[in-house]
């Protein structure tokens, strides 16, 4: 299970996910270790991912692809999003790897995306939500507006709007981040550190180191 949180607020974007992920042996036993699940995009974009573990190397893929292709803005970004990773999921899907399904989060895949707008000065900052439940294709733009959690969780997500209805600074928005994302993986084994936190401004993309550590041999 991935927890992703991004809001909006007139300084910027923030976006904060961790870094837990799950693996299976072959009597289907679970195993815990740590991976990134966030990448900048350019200088001014980031993608952050959850559900199936081949979800962070389609990342990946994406951020190579729109960083050769000079995609700079997030209107860019989002138009060429959703065909490129769902082709690419096909590709695993056809070819069966990194699919293994045990419960109904890993049989989910999706994938927040935000950036500045180099177009728009009424919406400099924006996100978006793509996912896909059971292998459906293609990817399915999910209407969000100024926040998002990923997965949905009423106490979480109801906070960060609010946050973002009344034009917090992006300060409250980090802080929030890290103490809902600390708070839950005491309670959640799915949940953990170390806690990856970014910013979205009109300067770029800026990722904050938190001391926020797993155990010495990265495991849970």
């Amino acid at each position: 299970m991935t927890q992703i949180l991004s809001g909006i607020c007139p300084e910027g974007i923030m976006v904060a996910t961790d870094s837990v992920a799950t693996s299976f042996d072959e009597d289907g036993k679970e195993n815990h270790f740590t991976v990134d699940k966030l990448f900048s995009i350019g200088s001014h974009a980031f993608i952050v991912s959850g559900g199936m573990g081949i979800s962070v190397e389609l990342s990946m893929r994406f951020k190579r692809y729109a960083e050769e292709r000079k995609l700079l803005g997030i209107e860019e970004i989002n138009s060429a999003i959703g065909p490129y990773i769902s082709d690419q999921y096909r590709e695993v899907l056809r070819d069966g790897s990194g699919t293994t399904v045990i419960n109904g989060e890993l049989d989910r895949i999706y994938f927040v995306v935000g950036g500045y707008s180099f177009k728009s000065q009424e919406q400099p900052y924006q996100l978006a939500l793509w996912g896909s439940d059971a292998g459906k294709l293609p990817l399915e733009k999910i209407q969000i507006g100024d926040s998002v959690a990923v997965p949905r969780t009423l106490a979480g997500e109801t906070r960060l709007f609010r946050l973002c209805q009344r034009n917090c600074q992006l300060l409250e928005l980090v802080e929030f981040a890290e103490e809902f994302l600390r708070k839950q993986s005491e309670v959640n084994p799915h949940i953990g550190p170390p806690f990856r936190v970014g910013t979205i401004t009109a300067s770029g993309f800026t990722r904050l180191e938190r001391d926020h550590e797993p155990p010495e041999n990265g495991t849970r």
